[in-house]
């Protein structure tokens, strides 16, 4: 269930390009593809401060993120998922790596609205008793 939004003084790259990024992202957590959003927001160059995206550098600029997905995902996938989007984004965008900047937000139960209704967390594993 991820919601990855994405933000930089940049055009988006295109709908295509993000369901690209989208269709990475389920296919490395082995969920349905309708099931990841990605949004791209262009911010005006005077809304925003950060110094890289303003030294004089011509091209498109590495964005700065925001992964919202639920707490049941396991630290190793999120740490994949983090790794994975990095590495699209700077190859998408001719950007850096070390620049791409991305934070996730955690979607605790009972807080989360989806599919029409509000998550109370997953199920336990088949074979494995809730603690």
């Amino acid at each position: 269930m991820p919601v990855i939004t994405l933000m930089a003084p940049d055009p988006s790259p295109g709908r295509e390009a993000l369901a690209g990024i989208a269709k990475a992202v389920t296919g490395l957590l082995g969920i349905p593809a309708e099931h990841c959003w990605v949004l791209w927001q262009e911010l005006d160059p005077d809304a925003a401060h950060r110094p890289e995206w303003y030294a004089g550098s011509p091209g498109r600029h590495a964005p700065v993120g925001f992964v919202t997905c639920k707490e049941s995902y396991p630290r190793e996938s999120v740490e994949r998922l983090l790794r994975l989007l990095r590495d699209e984004l700077s190859t998408l965008l001719a950007v850096p790596a070390a620049e791409v900047y991305l934070v996730v937000r955690r979607a605790v139960p009972g807080e989360l609205l989806v599919r029409g209704d509000v998550w109370q967390g997953d199920p336990p594993a088949a074979g494995r008793t809730a603690p």
